[in-house]
């Protein structure tokens, strides 16, 4: 079992999220990931530079039930190993299923596990925070990744609870999606001694997020172009800038489009954009579930055009 400390390590990289594949029907798609996992190796991704979430919010993880996301975990690991630490996506609206998934992980050879903290309610009153957080870092000896996502959660978690978090010895990471970019670098001057804070905006927000001392990014983007996000990530960690604005910048005709969708139908649209890139990628998006809809014929349209100014394809 990785220890919190090692884990803490392993994210000062690239943190992959992972889209999961379904069948028209809605089955999950195996052997679809299996070639989804394979891409995301070829195109660079590895212990060295990277983590991957499997299960988290781009993974649809709020279509799909809790014995659903334990077993997809046993395929990823079956499927890669150890070739790239494994963080299993535990978010929900019941603190008990986030702890049945961690303990789950914990025996099947996850590297970590991610939660968001309660999500169905705004959390207005931060106790109700981290009293979701303090039950979890109890209950698992893995280490975990915070996840502040203010489009879910309907609050920017605040940095008085994560300093108050931060002394819970396993809870070494943090996915900062804030949609105040000053907070991220206050976070960072605030935690950063005890926990790596994560770009949860991935490239769209680098090189910028690397003068913030955060110590890696998300990245949804490498189901599209693993090897740019390495490239990133190279040129980032070594402090190339310039190299780093300027790979990131091929994929402005994606991320004005994400950004479109966004605001057309939210994290479901941008799913669904991604899903439908990752197939022309040459990887396997495979079909959504349900509440996620698919592009209309339009719209795959518009996509595909991206993808061939991205050269995607």
């Amino acid at each position: 079992m990785m220890k919190p400390e090692e884990l803490r390590e392993h994210l000062k990289g690239i943190t992959a999220i992972s889209i999961t594949p379904f069948k028209e029907n809605g089955d999950f798609d195996a052997a679809g990931y299996e070639k989804n996992l394979k891409f995301l190796l070829n195109g660079g991704l590895n212990r060295d530079n990277s983590v991957i979430v499997i299960c988290g919010s781009t993974g649809e993880c709020g279509a799909m039930c809790t014995d659903e996301r334990k077993m997809i975990l046993e395929m990823v690991y079956d499927t890669i190993g150890d070739a790239i630490p494994i963080i299993q996506g535990c978010n929900s609206t019941n603190v008990n299923e986030s702890i049945e998934l961690a303990q789950h992980a914990q025996e099947h050879g996850a590297s970590g596990v991610m939660a968001l903290s309660p999500y169905y309610y705004p959390a207005k009153d931060e106790n109700c925070i981290y009293a979701f957080y303090e039950k979890l870092a109890k209950n698992t000896d893995l280490g975990i990744l915070l996840y502040n996502n203010f489009e879910v959660m309907n609050i920017d978690c605040p940095i008085s609870v994560l300093k108050r978090l931060k002394e819970f010895p396993n809870i070494v990471g943090m996915k900062e999606c804030t949609p105040a970019f000053f907070k991220m670098t206050r976070v960072v001057q605030e935690i950063g001694d005890q926990v790596s804070v994560v770009n949860g905006h991935g490239e769209f927000l680098e090189p910028y997020a690397a003068l913030a001392g955060t110590t890696g990014f998300i990245s949804s983007m490498c189901n599209l172009v693993p090897d740019r996000s390495v490239a990133i990530w190279n040129a980032r960690s070594t402090g190339d800038y310039e190299e780093a604005k300027r790979i990131r910048n091929t994929m402005i005709p994606y991320m004005d489009l994400a950004v479109k969708y966004s605001g057309m139908g939210g994290e479901y649209k941008v799913i669904a954009l991604l899903k439908y890139l990752a197939d022309l990628a040459g990887s396997c998006g495979g079909y959504v579930r349900i509440p996620t809809v698919p592009l209309s014929d339009a719209e795959k349209a518009e996509a595909k055009e991206v993808a061939k100014q991205c050269g995607i394809i």
